[in-house]
């Protein structure tokens, strides 16, 4: 799995659909990186097999294509990478923020307070 750091990240951060995998109150208790998605891991799979229309409905944002610069992440990586898993068996080819959310506080990465 291809990973990506908080250099190039946080470079290039428009340039990313930055899905959280972390669960809801996770979000909501220690905020989230700017313009992450939170799709909660035992969501995920679902979530990739939804229509655009009921994609866009439940998670307000508009599905990513497969040719999407993807990046996973969560609190410490675990769950980023099997997110990547997923992504990978619905044919996305998608990045593991290999540090994760604390990676990006301990950097002075800007965190916006959490909206799941």
């Amino acid at each position: 799995m291809a990973e990506i750091n908080f250099t190039e990240l946080s470079a290039n951060l428009s340039d990313h659909v930055v899905v959280d995998v972390r669960n809801r109150n996770e979000v909501e208790e220690n905020g989230q990186i700017p313009g992450a998605h939170c799709i909660p891991l035992p969501e995920l799979e679902e979530a990739m097999d939804m229509d655009d229309d009921a994609f866009e409905n439940k998670y307000g944002f508009s599905k990513p294509s497969t040719d999407a610069a993807i990046v996973t992440h969560c609190m410490k990586g675990g769950r980023a990478r099997r997110a990547g898993d997923i992504f990978k068996s619905k044919g996305y080819a998608t990045r593991v923020y290999e540090g994760s959310f604390n990676d990006w506080k301990a950097r002075g990465g800007e965190v916006v307070p959490g909206k799941p």
